[in-house]
């Protein structure tokens, strides 16, 4: 909507549109703030490591006790589980452009973060006690689009809030919030065990219940938290309202410079440059794509399906299942950074392979979790441990590798087509993945009645291990150089922090 303009912030006199916090020091990182930024980050992260883990647990029961049969179970579990990608896709882009709009008394991004976290995390609230189909899934598509609504600018208010020069440090404290965002998440089962008898039905249930308590909690603290202590310059005098131009802020002394005209850019059709890739006569990108694909559309079927595998199958608590995987971020948060120096010894793509192998000799093993018996918990502990330093060694080279093989001036093109890629990945993924686990039980009912209850879950690291393979041979495909003698570490900082989800 139109709105009217407003007099020069920049006039001493004119204090409506004043910094409400001390301006940075140039080229220092200001970390308590910084680490204040990222509660915004923490509160949707920690929400969605718990929703990862436990809603496939979760509907799985549901649709079992409403006898849900006319489309298979795994498979409406996996339609479910996508939908946040599907509303990321679709959505994450717009709110982000909007919110560079948005004139507030707020500044530009505390509106969106203030709105959907709040209502994001009465919705998180809601969904345990919904007890019928069709209101569990208004409710989670709700919850989805609160979530939405504010992540973009989550990731956006450190950067708005942050001297340029030192951004990348700024984002390594926003990934270590992330990292300590799935830990909290992961320790809610294991919390509430603590409080309720999880070996009777109705202390599951109550667990469960009081575990997405926890997580809401966390996000309105988190909330308050941030709201209390972050004063982003006001940009506007009304709640929200929104500019035809961008608003402008100054990351290092927080003055509000105004209204800026949008630039008139070409804009090319959103598959023209997927176009271009294909018609490249060096193949060596369309390979690593591919590559990058297969090893992401297998893991994620780990992220969906594991908590269903170890509670189903292997019989382990809520507690259980949660306490193991969180081995997964505690060994990427400790091998992130010497993944990286690996890397520069080794090569990216050589590194790329060696996660890829590690991560395949991972879930075979996992695939024999039930062989160790009463070792078992604590071997897939030390194995998860070791998927997470490899799985270290594929996250920090993947995009890298990508922007090495971009012609000059394309480096947004060539995220733009890898992150199509991870995220179709991250939306096929799950639901192929449940089509194959009804799939087998119809097909095999004896081995269901033999094994037990959860028997097809065992597929799932036969499904991570075909893809890491495929991978592994795509890799051979890249022929082109991915090394470090066209972009320099710092240069690579910068497309990080620029390109970073």
């Amino acid at each position: 909507m139109a709105t009217q303009p407003m007099d020069n912030p920049s006039r001493p006199e004119n204090e409506l549109f004043s910094p409400r916090m001390k301006p940075n020091t140039p080229g220092k990182v200001n970390y308590g703030r910084t680490f204040l930024i990222g509660l915004a980050f923490l509160s949707s992260q920690t929400a969605w490591a718990y929703y990862n883990f436990m809603m496939p647990i979760v509907l799985r029961e549901f649709l079992q006790d409403a006898q849900f049969y006319w489309l298979g179970t795994d498979t409406f579990v996996g339609l479910i589980m996508i939908l946040d990608n599907v509303v990321a896709i679709l959505m994450l882009p717009y709110f982000g452009v909007l919110s560079d709009h948005t004139k507030s008394k707020h500044g530009r991004r505390m509106p969106y973060i203030m709105i959907g976290c709040t209502f994001g995390a009465i919705a998180f609230s809601i969904i345990p006690q919904v007890k019928v189909l069709g209101l569990l899934f208004a409710v989670i598509t709700f919850f989805n689009l609160s979530m939405a609504f504010y992540r973009s600018c989550s990731i956006s208010l450190m950067p708005d809030l942050t001297d340029p020069k030192v951004r990348s440090t700024g984002n390594a404290i926003i990934q270590i919030m992330g990292g300590l965002s799935f830990i909290l998440g992961m320790l809610g089962p294991i919390i509430m065990e603590l409080f309720y008898d999880t070996s009777i039905p109705e202390g599951r249930t109550a667990a469960r219940t009081g575990g997405f308590y926890y997580i809401s909690i966390i996000m309105l603290i988190a909330l308050v938290i941030l709201y209390t202590t972050i004063k982003e310059t006001p940009t506007g005098t009304k709640f929200l309202q929104v500019s035809n131009n961008n608003m402008s802020v100054d990351p290092t002394t927080l003055e509000f410079l105004g209204e800026i005209e949008d630039k008139k850019v070409t804009q090319h059709k959103k598959m023209d440059y997927l176009k271009l890739l294909f018609k490249s006569k060096d193949k060596s990108i369309i390979f690593l794509l591919m590559a990058i694909f297969a090893s992401a559309f297998g893991f994620n079927a780990i992220e969906t399906y594991y908590s269903s595998y170890a509670t189903v199958f292997l019989g382990w608590s809520d507690a259980m299942a949660s306490t193991a995987l969180i081995m997964a971020p505690v060994s990427l948060f400790v091998f992130a950074v010497p993944a990286g120096k690996i890397s520069d010894r080794l090569g990216r793509k050589r590194s790329f392979m060696i996660g890829l192998v590690g991560l395949s000799v991972c879930v075979e093993i996992l695939h024999y979790t039930q062989s160790f018996e009463e070792s078992a918990f604590i071997v897939s502990m030390i194995v998860i441990f070791c998927l997470g330093l490899f799985y270290a060694l594929i996250s920090v080279n993947a995009i890298v590798m990508v922007w090495q093989m971009a012609p000059d001036g394309q480096i947004g093109t060539y995220s733009g087509a890898y992150y199509l890629f991870t995220q179709t990945a991250a939306i096929l993924s799950p639901v192929v993945m449940g089509l194959e686990f009804d799939l087998y039980i119809a097909l095999y009912p004896e081995n269901i009645a033999i094994f037990g209850e959860g028997y097809q879950y065992r597929m799932l690291f036969f499904f991570v291990l075909i893809w890491q393979i495929f991978a592994i041979i795509l890799m051979f495909g890249v022929k082109k150089e991915s090394e470090s003698n066209k972009l320099d570490k710092e240069k690579i900082q910068e497309m990080q922090e620029k390109y970073a989800d």
